[in-house]
């Protein structure tokens, strides 16, 4: 969600839209040649080079023969097709991302206001004339609450789980851990002024 909330161009490597984690990959399979000739010490890249997880059937669809590098152990479920059919999975909601940034001059080309917050919450408005979006993202592994300023008024119009997007949002809002909210501001609400 930070990724394509914040300016500038957003940059995806293949497979974080499924959430595909460095592979621990088996001496035997290394192909790194900095890792072939340092062994032991950790510098290949193999494990962020496996192959793309299309679908579950053999191979991940990657390919028809054993592909020269092994696939992750939960391959069988965290592929593109099998996400593709989670309405909360991470694929989709890097789907819902873009197109919002597609959509929306304030995510796409508005400014940057940081809003001061506390602990592991991290709060920002980007604006383009009249519209505004304020992300409220819980980096932590605990739930938190978030107290907004008088005046705050606003929708959900993303969450890291689409249960919450269009719940009306006033003063408050509690966050789950690692949870993020793209909230469309209303026209009359205020914003705080960066001293606050």
């Amino acid at each position: 969600m930070l990724l394509l909330t914040l300016r500038g161009t957003p940059t995806i490597y293949y497979g974080d839209e499924i959430g595909l984690p460095q592979v621990l990959i088996p001496a035997e399979s290394i192909r790194d040649p900095l890792e072939k000739n340092m062994p032991g010490i950790g510098v290949g890249r193999d494990g962020a080079r496996t192959p793309m997880q299309w679908n579950c059937s053999a191979f991940a669809g990657f390919s028809s023969s054993e592909p020269w590098l092994p696939l992750s152990v939960d391959w069988a479920t965290r592929n593109v097709e099998t996400l593709r059919q989670d309405k909360n999975s991470i694929y989709v909601l890097y789907r819902r991302l873009i197109e919002a940034r597609r959509h929306s001059l304030a995510l796409r080309r508005g400014l940057y206001r940081p809003i001061p917050s506390k602990g592991d919450l991290l709060l920002y408005v980007r604006e383009f004339g009249s519209e505004r979006m304020l992300m409220a993202l819980n980096l932590g592994a605990t739930s938190a609450t978030v107290g907004f300023w008088t005046g705050f008024k606003g929708a959900v119009f993303i969450s890291t789980s689409s249960e919450r997007d269009g719940d009306l949002i006033d003063e408050t809002v509690r966050l789950d851990a690692d949870e993020g909210l793209v909230i469309a501001l209303a026209p009359e609400a205020e914003l705080p002024s960066v001293s606050e």
